[in-house]
């Protein structure tokens, strides 16, 4: 009885464990199953572990899942964070790009104004250089033995007015000896005579840009001056031929003054070539007439005339006495001007001249009692005197000059 007793408990007791068992199914795992069991436990365990599975892989599956979305998640918060600290700077941040946008239009502004007068610079050069080229050809035909040189400079000005250019330079008409700038006053009864070597320099300015040139024509037949015009022009034309940027101005003087010298004559060194700039016949840079030590270099952009004075003599110059043209000069002290006349002068040179050289000629059309006003300006040294260039008593001078503006590939020759 006890046995059987024992065994019934044992029963009961099994079937307890089962139920046990069976309530903690979701802690069972697949191990676990493979542990041997009655019939009836066994799919009763089974049934469990599949539950439990399901239910662990949907657990698992919204860990992974909450994974999966808490990266991008964070990834946004961590991209978002600037935004959030420029959101606190907002006021800052526009100041600072208003300033940058402002400052962008202006300098496209700026940009815009600086290719207009590019622009204007160039076309303007190149037109005074089309009415020199025009004004060459009316002049030299009336440049011959008998003719007055006050008419040469009267008829070669009013021409290049008649085009529609202001003088740019007075026109320099230089015999013999005297080498530059001399123009001739109102009453000049001067001819040309047989024998003589004539100079004809000529400055055409259009919106204050001027195109410079000039040429020699011999009436001289003494064999000493045969060559002295083909000297002078094959000087300028093979130093035009090696320009092009980053060339120094020395190279040009060092070949010019080989084939002067190669005719037999002499460059007069202390004349040269030069740049030109608005309002400014001689500008900052220059090209000797020989070869020295040191110079500028041409730049892309940059407009010069090159211009070569040959003698017969020994290329030496000195200041004549005579001075009929003259420029204001703007780096001179405030003075105290007391005539009427004077303070209207120069009220015409600031409107019609700024600093380009006018002659006595020009200004005595304007008014007449100038001459007055000329004295008072020399006088206040507010005017600067162009006196007439020589070279040595008995020498012969010639001239010849081109402008041109130096491109990236070489230069364009305006006249």
């Amino acid at each position: 009885m006890k046995i059987m007793a024992h065994k019934k408990s044992t029963k009961k007791s099994t079937k307890k464990t089962v139920k046990k068992t069976t309530a903690k199914k979701t802690k069972v795992t697949k191990k676990s199953v493979k542990k041997p069991a009655k019939k009836s436990t066994k799919k009763v365990i089974e049934k469990s572990v599949k539950k439990s599975t399901a239910k662990k892989s949907k657990k698992t599956t919204k860990k992974v899942t909450k994974k999966v979305v808490k990266k991008p998640t964070l990834e946004k918060t961590s991209t978002t964070k600037p935004v959030k600290k420029s959101t606190v700077k907002t006021e800052e941040v526009k100041k600072e790009e208003k300033e940058e946008k402002e400052l962008t239009e202006e300098e496209k502004e700026q940009k815009e104004e600086e290719e207009k007068e590019k622009k204007l610079r160039y076309e303007s050069f190149k037109q005074a250089g089309e009415i020199h080229k025009q004004v060459v050809k009316f002049i030299k035909p009336k440049i011959k033995i008998g003719a007055k040189l006050l008419d040469i400079c009267e008829a070669t000005e009013d021409k290049m007015i008649e085009l529609g250019a202001e003088i740019g330079f007075p026109t320099n008409i230089c015999i013999n000896e005297v080498a530059a700038h001399y123009t001739s006053p109102p009453d000049d009864e001067s001819v040309i005579k047989e024998g003589d070597v004539v100079k004809i320099d000529i400055g055409v300015s259009v919106e204050g840009y001027v195109a410079d040139g000039a040429f020699t024509i011999s009436f001289n037949q003494d064999p000493t001056t045969a060559n002295l015009v083909t000297a002078v022009e094959t000087a300028v034309l093979k130093g035009l031929s090696i320009i092009k940027p980053q060339v120094k101005t020395v190279e040009v003087g060092k070949v010019t003054s080989k084939i002067i010298r190669g005719f037999g004559y002499h460059p007069i060194k202390d004349l040269h070539g030069h740049s030109l700039e608005k309002w400014q016949v001689h500008g900052f840079k220059e090209i000797p007439n020989v070869g020295i030590s040191s110079g500028d270099v041409f730049e892309e952009g940059d407009v010069f005339a090159l211009e070569c004075f040959v003698s017969t003599g020994l290329g030496n110059i000195h200041n004549g006495t005579i001075c009929n043209i003259y420029a204001y000069d703007l780096n001179t002290e405030r003075v105290p001007i007391r005539m009427k006349i004077t303070r209207r002068v120069i009220g015409w040179i600031a409107k019609n001249k700024k600093t380009l050289p006018f002659s006595t000629r020009e200004l005595l059309k304007e008014f007449r009692t100038g001459k007055m006003a000329l004295r008072e300006l020399t006088t206040a040294g507010k005017l600067h005197k162009h006196f007439e260039i020589r070279e040595e008593k008995g020498a012969f001078v010639s001239q010849y000059e081109k402008t041109f503006i130096v491109t990236d590939k070489g230069i364009e020759v305006f006249n």
